[in-house]
């Protein structure tokens, strides 16, 4: 990253601590993700999931929680505008999800794939 990045970076981090953002799930609060949505995310139930259309040949995919509603707002904040607070829950339940994946394959290969947003 160029010092441009470090320093949108920096300013972002500053301006959190000086004017507090809306949580990135449900809009309520101003702390950047409020415990509800994290909790969200921490009582997601770890499942298999398949796209649809599903591709022929694709290995298990999966998920820690829906993508859908305050799930879905928090990772778009955290990949598109980089609200580092959400780190820590997003962080929590893709462990999750991986452990699950490893379980489903002991022995085998597997691969962390990071999907776009759009």
């Amino acid at each position: 990253m160029g010092h441009g990045g470090a320093m949108r970076g920096w300013w972002r981090e500053i301006c959190s601590l000086v004017l507090p953002t809306e949580c990135a799930g449900c809009g309520r609060g101003r702390t950047g993700v409020c415990e509800r949505c994290a909790d969200e995310l921490r009582a997601g139930r770890v499942r298999r999931v398949y796209p649809v259309p599903t591709p022929a040949g694709l290995p298990g995919v999966w998920a820690a929680a829906p993508y859908a509603d305050a799930v879905r707002g928090m990772l778009l904040a955290h990949k598109e505008r980089g609200m580092l607070p959400l780190a820590r829950p997003l962080g929590g339940a893709l462990g999750r999800a991986a452990l699950a994946a490893l379980a489903g394959r002991p022995g085998g290969e597997w691969a962390l794939v990071p999907v776009p947003s759009a």
